[in-house]
């Protein structure tokens, strides 16, 4: 019998509750280049257990350990990308200081011919002026209480500690996060505009040519000292919203003199960045990022490691095989006509990267992508239309599919998630996925069983009126609707943070409310349920998918695995396209060509991946 009609979250509190976001996560724009090959001796041991090979070749931990850097990893590297700017940045200020008081104190003379005292006399000042971009530490301690205990009294039922982890993935960083900020903004926004560097100034100027923001800042600037004086307080920071606003200006100012390199730049597999300009170089290796952030990357981020590099690898063995992998050149000069074309628009690379597709950074992109366009390539003939206009035959099969992708179809759903993932508390559980599993079996079952109870109490209640005698069955059975209405409030892990107990109330939009997720189009579900784009290509599974084109409208369907756990589907309707691809306009027959590559590079990944020979891998 099929059920009537039915009368993880990971969401920033903390971010959201001190209204703001990491300095150290300023959107950058580093160019690319094909990754370098450091192959290492491999001595048959890695520190993340089994070697990986494929094809045998090893997977080195170099290169797991850059996976997870550039990704969940990124505040490390993005801070110190952010330290070494801010180091050039004193650097350039002590030489023309140097030089400046060099000229007022020995007019004429050279810095090599000053004696040793000369020399230190000169320094000196050098010394007193730069004290200007110290902060205080009385002060920093100050901010970092006072933004702690506003998230406590805003959310008192929660752990201050666990909602930084899940914002920020380490406690440490974030507290030195707070201090690199706090630093900034005294290197380019020392207290009153009129002392803020020429930089600065220029940086603003450019950014808002028609609003003065630097009078605007000046302006609140002594209102807030006048009452920081009056209550004998410390000086009470400037708008947050102002600030990333300002700060942004000025990180795209220092970001415009320096080149920054990346894996997919060529450089050494040991280095995760190099940040260069103006006659400065500086490093960032792969260790130093990883001890800083290893205590946050998680058996689940180690395995996802592996199986996306090793999805690669088979992935570039098999278009080798088949001569169809086109040189690194060819592809990155075609990244770098698409990063030009798109870095000054919304949709950029790094956009498209992270938030379109869901990657964990752009160098995973970067790598796949790679990857996809040689297979593009190699399918070109599906990807064209007849002579007569009329669709391939592969485009053609694939049309109902997309007509339900961005034809705007919906399905009314709710997801009973039995996660291994323990969302209040921010952390895998212990054994989570082998639990999840068999517990999400044995919900399943007991949903089965409640549906056969209700379609033997339906036949008897048939027979009783075809027989002309009452009814005596189970008066007390629930409905299907209120059955399953309990089953998702006892058993469905999907969480909400709770709301604040004072201030501003974050909006409803994206709330779980245990998986009763309502009628709503396929690319909404995606992210609801918690899917993506990187995900439907790593595991080679889709739930949406499931939900969208092979599940029944009014029955149970899983469990299905998914990216915290195993989930449990009820689809009550699904409704048509209301808007179908028109694929005689250019714009729609792009996105259906899009859809279709992308759907079957994943099929040609996975199938790669089984035919290899692969070691290591569970």
């Amino acid at each position: 019998m099929k059920p009537p009609k039915t009368a993880l979250c990971t969401f920033s509190l903390l971010a959201a509750a001190l209204g703001s976001s990491p300095l150290a996560t300023a959107s950058q724009e580093p160019a690319g280049t094909a990754e370098a090959s450091a192959p290492a001796v491999d001595d048959g041991k890695s520190v993340f257990g089994d070697p990986v090979y494929v094809n045998g070749k090893r997977i080195s931990d170099f290169a797991i350990k850059r996976y997870l850097c550039y990704g969940k990893g990124r505040n490390a590297l993005e801070s110190r990308k952010l330290q070494a700017l801010m180091d050039q940045e004193i650097t350039l200020r002590q030489r023309d200081y140097f030089n400046r008081n060099l000229e007022d104190t020995f007019p004429g003379k050279l810095a090599d011919e000053l004696t040793d005292d000369e020399r230190k006399q000169v320094q000196a000042k050098v010394d007193e002026e730069m004290k200007r971009f110290e902060i205080d530490e009385t002060y920093y301690e100050y901010e970092l209480k006072r933004q702690n205990d506003d998230f406590i009294r805003r959310y008192p039922t929660l752990d201050l500690d666990t909602e930084i982890l899940r914002a920020y993935q380490s406690v440490d960083w974030y507290e030195d996060q707070l201090h690199q900020t706090l630093q900034f903004d005294q290197i380019f926004y020392p207290g009153d505009a009129n002392d803020w560097p020429e930089l600065t100034i220029e940086a603003i100027h450019g950014g808002s040519p028609n609003v003065d923001l630097v009078e605007d800042y000046r302006k609140n600037w002594l209102l807030r000292k006048e009452e920081a004086e009056r209550e004998n307080k410390p000086l009470r920071r400037e708008d947050e919203m102002m600030m990333t606003l300002l700060r942004d200006f000025v990180m795209n100012a220092l970001n415009a003199v320096v080149e920054v390199d990346t894996s997919y730049d060529g450089i050494p597999e040991n280095l995760l960045m190099a940040v260069e300009g103006q006659g400065i170089r500086r490093e960032i290796t792969v260790d130093e990022v990883y001890e800083d952030m290893k205590h946050a990357f998680t058996e689940n981020d180690i395995r996802e490691a592996k199986e996306f590099l090793a999805l690669l690898g088979a992935t570039k063995d098999k278009l080798t095989e088949m001569n169809q992998l086109q040189d690194a050149e060819t592809f990155h000069q075609y990244w770098e006509g698409l990063h030009a074309d798109l870095k000054d628009t919304m949709f950029n690379m790094d956009f498209l990267a992270l938030s379109g597709h869901q990657f964990p950074s752009r160098e995973s992109y970067y790598r796949h992508m790679g990857l996809l366009e040689s297979f593009r390539k190699m399918i070109a003939p599906d990807l064209e239309k007849n002579e007569n206009g009329t669709l391939s035959e592969a485009l053609q099969s694939h049309l109902p599919v997309a007509n339900g992708i961005m034809g705007l179809a919906k399905a009314d759903v709710d997801i009973l998630l039995v996660s291994a993932f323990d969302f209040p508390n921010y952390k895998w559980k212990e054994n989570g996925w082998e639990w999840a599993e068999k517990e999400a079996i044995r919900i399943r079952e007991e949903v089965d069983a409640y549906l056969d109870k209700l379609g033997k109490d339906a036949d008897a209640r048939a027979a009783a009126e075809a027989a002309g005698t009452p009814y005596t069955g189970n008066a007390d059975l629930k409905s299907f609707a209120e059955f399953w209405s309990n089953m998702l409030d006892i058993h469905s892990e999907y969480w909400d943070p709770p709301l604040p107990a004072e201030g501003k109330t974050p909006p409803a939009i994206g709330l779980k409310n245990k998986g009763r997720f309502g009628l709503m189009t396929r690319n909404d579900l995606k992210r609801a349920i918690g899917e993506s784009s990187y995900w439907h290509y790593l595991s080679g599974s889709s739930i949406v998918d499931t939900i969208f084109f092979d599940l029944e409208p009014g029955t149970i369907g899983g469990p299905y695995y998914g990216p915290h756990g195993f989930y449990i589907v009820y689809l009550e309707t699904r409704t048509a396209p209301t808007n179908p691809l028109n694929y005689r306009t250019d714009r729609h027959f792009e996105m259906l060509k899009e859809d279709y590559t992308r759907a079957r590079f994943t099929e040609f990944s996975h199938q790669a991946l089984k035919d290899a020979k692969v070691q290591g891998l569970n």
